[in-house]
């Protein structure tokens, strides 16, 4: 199916082309939600401005944990472009194939330690509406960070309630690069079964 809005081609981005010059040099290709974005100016600036303090910025947490809760907001949400984007972009931070595979039994593998199993469990409740009964892994996950890295958290876990509605809404038609997670991933095989995007 075509998306819903084709992305532009080519074409400078004026204020935000050295942040996109970066996130496409850190990716390897162009992806086409945020060529859908930039048809609206502004939006593309604020995007990566997102992504940069939420993901890929410094920070209290380790970008790995910053991926690896994004990766699970996606899943949860059942988008399934922004999960490979979110699955390739984690393994080329350095996550391995193995551990990612394992994100969909996390509580459960001795792939995440225990204070990525409760990031992780914040990732599960923050993915979809209405979020229900956090008070308990808001304590579990306070045994492992402080509340200025729980603010990191859930800024990842809500960017994401950003890409996976745009990119679920659009039909964002995905890319080679990020596809190549189906290789690897057999879960995301069966959520791309689950669901049309």
């Amino acid at each position: 199916m075509a998306a819903m809005i084709q992305p532009i081609q080519g074409g400078e981005h004026g204020e935000e082309q050295h942040q996109l010059d970066d996130l496409l040099s850190f990716l390897g290709y162009r992806p086409n939600a945020l060529f859908t974005m930039a048809r609206k100016p502004g939006l593309l600036a604020a995007v990566l401005q997102l992504v940069h303090v939420t993901l890929r910025g410094p920070g209290l947490l380790e970008p790995e944990l910053r991926f690896l809760v994004a990766c699970e907001a996606s899943r949860l949400s059942g988008c399934v472009y922004s999960t490979a984007h979110m699955l390739h972009a984690a393994n080329h931070q350095g996550i391995s194939w193995q551990k990612l595979a394992a994100l969909d039994s996390y509580l459960s593998s001795d792939a995440f330690t225990p204070a990525e199993q409760a990031a992780l469990t914040l990732a599960s409740a923050g993915a979809t509406l209405p979020v229900v009964k956090t008070e308990a892994m808001f304590t579990q996950a306070s045994a492992f960070y402080n509340q200025d890295e729980l603010v990191e958290i859930v800024a990842a876990i809500a960017a994401f309630g950003v890409f996976n509605r745009w990119n679920s809404l659009v039909g964002s038609e995905l890319e080679a690069e990020p596809a190549s997670a189906f290789l690897h991933i057999p879960w995301l095989v069966e959520m791309k079964s689950n669901y049309a995007n």
